[in-house]
């Protein structure tokens, strides 16, 4: 039978534990933009002399944004992979783990990353408007509940069995898209199979007979966004047009992407200066973040933070996302503006893309890549959906571990 402990967080998780670092050294470093929401493992991208702040953490160790909207996203992580086992990171975590012979780290993660610690944690922030961040005492005093510790593992163990299969996906996803870009580049820069044809002269160099050097403007339509009134109520509510803003593409970071975090109605599409286009467009942001670029599974408008292209029989989605990732540093280039940095449509659409001809094995093969990762990313979204339900159930002893743990095998 499950016995349930009670008592303050600091007694029962190591909150922030010491760690040490030599000052002047070189430690993996990891930035809150790094981390994912709701993505378990994330791994440093870089290496930073440590003087003297910043939180630091081993492998293992439960990384857990204090700071709005971290928080809110959900940028919780678990570190993994770091060179020598030590790092550290932005002053704006909360370094978690578990307590030895009271709880299990990795059941440290998913307590943390469950909606009700995170909406208490919230209720903790202090701080003016924008830069409210936990309080750190608080959240160490909060009283938490949770099973033994071999119930602990079990659950762990059943939730990670899910979250390592969205791990494999994520990783086989990145390695598709790499195999892409790969024949991409064949293609449109190295010009493989062409080599034995002839080749012409052209404002971006020596490309293969019968191609031409056009605008992108000339090329595809292309699209900015507009933002309805937001004080107008009939808008916004009970919207069902798919809204991206920059921060829908800069959270979920993947190829596809489905849902926006805010729809608009009809009446507020008509009212506005967003222009609605159909499914497997790509869309980029060209303002403050400049360079996200996503293909949106469904029917969609943006507001004016993006440039969007739309595909046509000539220049397909596969040749255009691939143009705008290997052009991401001239797109950068023509960027302007004093406040922040902006790409406007009349300048975007003079650059130069190049106007293939018989690219149809180009096009099949990226096809076939490209709906391995949707198929993997609809996985991902089932998994996530099924982990969701099971965390808080397990977490407050609603559903049998033992049940719990048969599902998931039918599921894996």
């Amino acid at each position: 039978m499950t016995k349930w402990i009670e008592g303050k967080l600091r007694d029962l998780v190591e909150v922030n534990p010491t760690v040490k670092l030599i000052k002047g050294e070189r430690y993996p470093f990891v930035s809150m933009d790094v981390i994912q929401p709701f993505y378990k493992p994330v791994e440093a991208k870089e290496e930073r002399e440590f003087r003297s702040g910043g939180a630091k953490f081993e492998n293992g160790d439960i990384l857990f944004a204090r700071i709005t909207p971290c928080l809110e996203n959900g940028k919780i992580a678990q570190v993994k992979n770091l060179k020598n086992g030590k790092g550290f990171g932005s002053t704006e975590f909360i370094v978690l783990r578990g307590k030895e012979g009271v709880t299990d780290t990795d059941f440290v993660y998913y307590l943390a990353t469950n909606k009700a610690f995170r909406e208490n944690a919230e209720r903790l922030m202090v701080g003016t408007s924008g830069r409210q961040r936990v309080d750190k005492q608080q959240f160490e005093d909060q009283i938490i509940s949770i099973p033994d510790l071999e119930t602990q593992k079990r659950i762990s163990s059943i939730l990670g069995s899910i979250d390592k299969k969205i791990e494999l996906n994520v990783e086989m996803n990145k390695t598709l898209e790499e195999t892409a870009m790969t024949l991409y580049k064949h293609w449109f820069v190295d010009f493989g199979p062409f080599q034995d044809g002839e080749f012409v002269e052209s404002e971006l160099g020596m490309i293969p007979e019968g191609w031409e050097c056009i605008e992108i403007g000339e090329a595809v339509s292309v699209l900015g966004g507009g933002t309805p009134k937001t004080s107008v109520k009939e808008y916004w509510e009970n919207g069902d047009i798919n809204w991206f803003s920059p921060t829908d593409l800069t959270t979920q970071k993947s190829l596809f992407i489905s849902k926006s975090s805010k729809k608009i109605t009809k009446l507020g599409l008509e009212k506005s200066s967003a222009k609605l286009f159909p499914p497997y467009c790509v869309m980029m942001t060209s303002r403050a973040t400049i360079g996200e670029i996503s293909i949106n599974k469904e029917e969609a408008c943006t507001n004016q933070g993006f440039i969007t292209l739309i595909p046509n029989e000539t220049f397909t989605m596969y040749q255009l996302y691939f143009w705008l990732k290997t052009n991401i540093d001239l797109i950068l280039s023509i960027a302007n503006g004093s406040t922040f940095k902006e790409v406007s449509k009349t300048n975007f659409k003079k650059l130069k893309i190049l106007k293939p001809k018989n690219i149809e094995e180009f096009t099949r093969k990226c096809e076939m890549l490209f709906k391995l990762i949707e198929s993997n990313l609809i996985e991902i979204e089932e998994l996530t959906n099924i982990r969701d339900y099971l965390l808080p159930r397990l977490l407050s002893g609603e559903i049998d571990v033992s049940q719990a743990q048969k599902q998931v095998e039918v599921v894996l």
